[in-house]
């Protein structure tokens, strides 16, 4: 058995994740039944749509930069006919029924494909943290071996690494209203957003990012996002299929951090650059380290590929399409039913084939 089928065997959950989960809209929310596919790997290609932005557009910078991130969020808007081409327009035409439209972001995915609205080495406007400042990295002071270290806030308002002080001021907890500073105070480590403020270990010295604290959200976040992060919007409109959806976004995912030399932990939730709750629904059903997983496996079938492996799939049944999703919509928990499929592979002129069966 070559390594690509051994990865498959090896990485096969024989269960299926059914869930009735929330999505959630700033217009409305609604309940969805989200079901998983054969794999985590989604048999199908990459079809990018490029419907690019105008260089006269207002919300196209035309700015270059460097990518130190990929961004993801959800569109957060429910509205049956709001796909993807929908909302790759909206930034084309910089128009909607809202009236103007300023925002922009590289991509936008859905059940109607993946578009492609602004180049990736240009600066966007989509993760709420301004284009005035850009990745960097401040010396913190501190030395360690730690790959992953721990940063929270001094009671005197230093950022302190794995419980160790640093030279480095945190941003201060100030919001300010129409004029009046309505607080002004030391921030606190649970003012923090969820994911953390970025934190590196550079040949043993700690270097902590761009940070500042965002009044919207009042949350300490992270600069970079629209200056050196590619923007993915994920479609949760209703009547779409959002497992699929969040499928093709780790396909995409793991083809940009492949093209920008980036790794897992570059990765990241609108919600990191600026407080906002997004991408929402993956973050209100916790699912975000599962679609985290689909980009992981997604990266690696990808390396595979790069090294001259075919990889399809054979499966012959109703429910479940060429691509591998399973599209049953009615679950009978008891009277369940085994799927027969066949991953096959090509190398080399050598063809192999692993045999598995799921049951839905």
């Amino acid at each position: 058995m070559n390594k690509v089928l051994s990865f498959f065997k090896d990485n096969f959950d024989e269960s299926i994740l059914i869930r009735n989960i929330r999505v959630y809209g700033w217009k409305f929310e609604y309940d969805h039944l989200l079901v998983s596919s054969l794999t985590k790997y989604l048999f199908e290609d990459l079809d990018i749509i490029e419907n690019i932005a105008p260089e006269t557009n207002t919300n196209r910078d035309g700015r270059k930069k460097k990518n130190f991130y990929i961004c993801v969020h959800d569109t957060g808007d429910t509205d049956y006919d709001h796909t993807a081409g929908f909302w790759s327009n909206v930034v084309k035409v910089q128009d909607w029924e809202l009236g103007r439209y300023e925002a922009s972001f590289q991509y936008v995915t859905g059940d109607d494909g993946i578009y492609h609205n602004i180049p990736d080495d240009e600066i966007g406007y989509h993760a709420g943290d301004s284009t005035y400042f850009s990745y960097d990295l401040i010396d913190t002071g501190l030395s360690g071996e730690n790959e992953k270290p721990v940063v929270s806030i001094s009671d005197d308002g230093y950022y302190m690494v794995d419980g160790v002080k640093s030279q480095l001021l945190a941003p201060r907890a100030k919001l300010t209203r129409k004029g009046e500073v309505k607080y002004d105070r030391i921030a606190r480590t649970d003012e923090i957003n969820s994911q953390g403020v970025l934190v590196k270990n550079v040949n043993g010295k700690y270097y902590i990012g761009v940070t500042y604290y965002n009044n919207d959200y009042a949350l300490i976040a992270n600069r970079g996002g629209n200056n050196n992060s590619v923007g993915i919007e994920s479609c949760i409109n209703v009547g779409s299929d959002i497992y699929l959806i969040w499928q093709r976004t780790a396909k995409l995912v793991a083809k940009l951090l492949d093209e920008n030399n980036l790794c897992f932990d570059d990765v990241k939730q609108h919600h990191y650059f600026s407080g906002k709750n997004c991408p929402q629904t993956m973050r209100m059903n916790n699912l975000w380290n599962h679609f985290m997983e689909l980009v992981k496996f997604e990266y690696q079938i990808l390396k595979f590929k790069q090294e001259g492996y075919k990889i399809s799939l054979k499966v012959n049944d109703p429910d479940v399409k060429e691509n591998g999703r399973i599209v049953k919509r009615e679950f009978d928990y008891i009277n369940k039913k085994k799927v027969a499929f066949s991953i096959i592979t090509e190398f080399e002129g050598k063809i192999e084939s692993l045999e598995l069966e799921k049951e839905i």
